[in-house]
């Protein structure tokens, strides 16, 4: 998976849930996501993780994107699943896999149908301290950085005309992903200080700022809404007020 961070944001873009507020997202999902973690019965882990995945589809985020990025959460699914499956039995293994399942969702339709600023504007109104709040932001900028800086060192082996050794036991091979990788680290941090030194002289003071206001609408209060309302559900049916069973 190749993405930059302009083509993260443009998923977001495209969003149907692009305009909601991003507090309101965020403060449904977080909502959700607790009343989830409480979760033991099975109908009602089914219920939350139908209502997720319903919830990604109407985004209008392309589900390969979510896919792709679920892909990375899934060998924690997996391990978690066949952990429990050993010790506690085929019941539980399905309820922390879906449980997981519908938690990550969740967060991937906030993370995925909002911008990155938006997100940490929504996390500084909820007065997460700016020094987390700048981590993540340099930190997210960074990983792009290394892997844009990687790419051209890959391609400047190839028009030297490297080719790989069979393994990295290989002399050549492993002296050259070694210089690959220090030169990586090297000219990254380069840029690095220069991206900083380039937000000092903007203004840059370590606060969020966004060029829109945020605002709460008649919108944001149907979709905080509806994450309550199947919040209260789903903590009814745990609760035994309904008899569903699958």
């Amino acid at each position: 998976m190749s993405l930059d961070h302009d083509e993260v944001d443009r998923y977001a873009k495209n969003s149907r849930f692009f305009k909601f507020d991003p507090r309101v997202k965020l403060a449904s999902a977080i909502l959700f996501i607790s009343a989830v973690a409480l979760l033991k019965d099975l109908t009602a882990l089914y219920l939350a993780l139908i209502f997720a995945i319903i919830m990604v589809e109407l985004s209008g985020v392309p589900m390969r994107h979510i896919a792709e990025v679920y892909l990375l959460a899934f060998p924690f699914v997996l391990f978690a699943f066949i952990t429990m499956l050993l010790t506690s039995g085929i019941e539980n293994a399905l309820a922390m896999a879906m449980r997981v399942s519908a938690s990550v969702l969740a967060l991937l339709l906030v993370i995925s149908s909002t911008p990155f600023f938006g997100t940490l504007r929504a996390l500084r109104w909820f007065k997460v301290p700016p020094v987390i709040c700048n981590l993540v932001l340099f930190t997210y900028r960074f990983i792009f950085l290394l892997t844009d800086e990687l790419s051209r060192m890959r391609m400047a082996r190839r028009s030297r005309g490297f080719q790989g050794g069979r393994s990295l036991l290989d002399k050549g091979a492993f002296k050259t992903i070694s210089y690959t990788i220090g030169m990586v680290f090297v000219r990254s941090n380069s840029r690095a200080t220069r991206i900083y030194d380039a937000l000092l002289s903007r203004g840059y003071t370590g606060e969020i700022r966004t060029i829109e206001d945020l605002k709460v609408g008649a919108r944001d209060i149907a979709l905080a809404a509806v994450f309550i309302s199947i919040t209260v559900i789903l903590l009814a049916i745990q609760m035994g007020a309904f008899k569903w069973t699958l």
